[in-house]
């Protein structure tokens, strides 16, 4: 079957350490459903009976057949793989070995009798979890009150140079260093590339941290949520 470029990725991908061989599940993005894929070698069907003689859970389950948590789920619940359902909330699947390898094996043939139904993926990602307190008091926020929410980062910044790295700024927020490289790789914060290394003139990072950009952060550092509650105490009292 011909790809078109663009339509389709390799969900994911497991190396052989001892050969070249990929064990690969293409997905086409327009619908995220499983078109064609490849079934395991000899040798890949040894390692997965060696690493699970005893079965395998739900999540065991979806690593070894390279899909993702939603579509172990539906061939779980749909009965299509094999399973030992306890009903509890935790470790509830145990699917057998031979069970995992007969799907993987009947899926080479019959690819498309797999699929989930439509909708099943796009009602699983509209699960979100409830907004954080303090993301939800940002976007509460006015511009005067965006205004002073800079002049405590300028204050917070007072004793750094104009020019900041990457590194520093992690330190400053309590992110890991990959983060702030991150930010700047996607052009969420303005920085300069010398040298081998991102410089950050301060004014843009303190654009950045009373910006919806920064307030869209769901996963708030340790340190950063703690200056921001700072700044709220300190707003509250005004």
């Amino acid at each position: 079957m011909k790809k078109s470029r663009g339509l389709w990725k390799l969900e994911r991908t497991r190396p052989n350490k001892r050969s070249k061989s990929r064990f690969t599940v293409p997905v086409n993005l327009n619908n995220h459903k499983a078109v064609t894929v490849m079934k395991p070698s000899e040798k890949e069907v040894r390692e997965i009976r060696k690493a699970y003689p005893n079965g395998m859970s739900k999540d065991q389950f979806y690593k070894v057949a390279h899909i993702s948590k939603a579509t172990a789920l539906y061939l779980l619940q749909s009965s299509l793989v094999p399973c030992d359902d306890s009903g509890k909330q935790t470790r509830r699947y145990r699917i057998k070995t031979a069970d995992v390898l007969a799907y993987l094996n009947d899926r080479d043939a019959n690819p498309y009798k797999y699929e989930p139904p439509a909708g099943w993926y796009s009602a699983r990602s509209s699960r979100r979890k409830p907004e954080d307190p303090i993301e939800a008091e940002l976007k509460k926020l006015d511009d005067n009150q965006r205004i002073l929410l800079k002049e405590y980062f300028t204050e917070m910044l007072a004793e750094y140079d104009d020019l900041i790295t990457a590194e520093q700024v992690s330190v400053f927020l309590g992110y890991a260093k990959s983060t702030s490289v991150e930010w700047c790789d996607k052009r969420r914060i303005k920085s300069f590339f010398i040298s081998g290394r991102y410089l950050i003139p301060k004014l843009s990072l303190i654009v950045f941290l009373s910006s919806e950009e920064s307030f869209r952060i769901h996963r708030k550092s340790t340190v950063h949520t703690e200056m921001l509650t700072e700044f709220f105490s300190k707003l509250n009292k005004l």
